[in-house]
């Protein structure tokens, strides 16, 4: 089951930097839109668990990590505060705003947020970015937590331990919880 989700996430990542090198982003966006259809109705994140570009690239990073050796940090506290993923949801839609509008383009946002995952992954365990920074999982997550057809997929939302256990459920029982890694 793991290489079959692996290759879902190599061909959505495919698609993602064909769809950027032919200046198509909007059709991703489309493609997200209608991903937030799937935790409203059912509690799962589909998107983040196998469509996400960020997320198969915080893989690869992890296993880079790994092999050069470099050691996991725990999460600064200033970002334990819960407001930085409203605050990178809120930027994310005003430079897509501002960049249709002013510039008559669509600004490549995920991009952006390619690289800052990546180099976050670098020194954090994923699920610091993907709890407390990442704004396409925050709809997505509080979309799960009001599934409209699944009771297992509200419960599971509302007792979320962290994206690695909760969302790719890994490491059942030894999830880092809400405020990322545990120290050590």
């Amino acid at each position: 089951m793991k290489q079959k989700m692996m290759l879902i996430r190599l061909a959505f990542a495919a698609l993602f930097i064909l769809l950027m090198t032919r200046g198509a982003l909007m059709a991703w966006l489309v493609l997200y839109a209608v991903s937030l259809v799937f935790p409203l109705l059912f509690g799962k994140r589909i998107y983040c668990m196998a469509v996400c570009p960020i997320n198969t690239l915080m893989l690869g990073v992890v296993w880079l990590r790994g092999k050069l050796g470099i050691k996991q940090s725990a999460p600064p506290t200033w970002l334990n505060r819960g407001v930085w993923a409203w605050l990178s949801l809120g930027v994310t839609v005003a430079l897509f705003v501002i960049s249709r509008r002013v510039l008559h383009r669509t600004m490549p946002v995920m991009l952006l947020w390619l690289l800052i995952a990546a180099l976050m992954t670098l020194r954090y365990h994923p699920d610091v970015f993907h709890d407390l920074l990442c704004p396409y999982g925050l709809p997505q997550r509080l979309l799960a937590r009001v599934s409209l057809k699944s009771v297992e997929g509200r419960r599971a939302a509302r007792d979320y331990q962290g994206f690695t256990a909760s969302v790719l459920m890994a490491n059942k029982g030894k999830g880092p919880g809400k405020a990322g890694p545990k120290k050590g």
